[in-house]
């Protein structure tokens, strides 16, 4: 228990750092329109929907889906300094801001899809991931889809400082519990604002039937 309370506060020390100090939108990661996610969500769901954003930092992901017609979506991040800019960019009380480490999570709401653009390949020890597929199919209803998005193998080995740990479809599928089902897997190049290209994986989850 208390590995897992430093990594998280080392985590929101460290976007924290990031979000204050640069220009969020020329970090490497950043998408001025993150299209491969806004597709994949529409593919799923309805615009009713209950949308979780994990890792959301100042992705414009979130301006999309309100500009969609999407309306039930909370926003998770370690950073604080990350959802203020959010809030400060889109100046909408509707949405639900949740500042706190996915590792810690815990909400009473059921959502229809949960999206992780690059979160999950930043833990890199299996109780980190056994917990993080916990607090996934504890927020997911039945049925639902988690879009995770990773770097893949052949890809980077590092963002934003960190080590990070590749995936691809089989890599995956070793790490899901028995209640989750890997339904798809797409590879993607991404181009970053400073034009080069980072070799990422996309996959589809659902939560199947089943009681755990």
């Amino acid at each position: 228990m208390i590995i897992e309370t430093n990594s998280s506060h080392l985590r929101k020390e460290h976007w924290d750092s990031i979000f204050q100090s640069t220009d969020y939108t020329q970090v490497l990661w950043h998408q001025s329109s993150p299209q491969k996610s806004i597709d994949a969500i529409k593919k799923y769901l309805k615009d009713d929907a209950n949308i979780i954003d994990v890792g959301c930092g100042a992705s414009f992901l979130v301006d999309n889906l309100l500009h969609d017609g999407y309306k039930n979506i909370t926003l998770l991040d370690t950073s604080k300094t990350s959802l203020d800019i959010v809030k400060q960019r889109l100046q909408d009380d509707a949405l639900e801001y949740v500042c706190d480490d996915i590792l810690n999570f815990k909400t009473l709401k059921k959502f229809d899809i949960w999206h992780d653009r690059a979160v999950f390949h930043f833990l890199l020890t299996k109780k980190e991931r056994q917990k993080y597929f916990e607090v996934l199919s504890k927020s997911l209803k039945k049925g639902a889809k988690a879009i995770i998005s990773t770097f893949r193998v052949d890809g980077p080995i590092q963002c934003a400082g960190l080590n990070i740990v590749q995936y691809n479809h089989e890599k995956m599928l070793q790490e899901l519990p028995q209640n989750l089902e890997l339904i798809q897997s797409e590879k993607y190049t991404h181009i970053t604002p400073k034009k080069s290209e980072q070799e990422y994986i996309y996959f589809v989850i659902t939560k199947k039937d089943i009681h755990m």
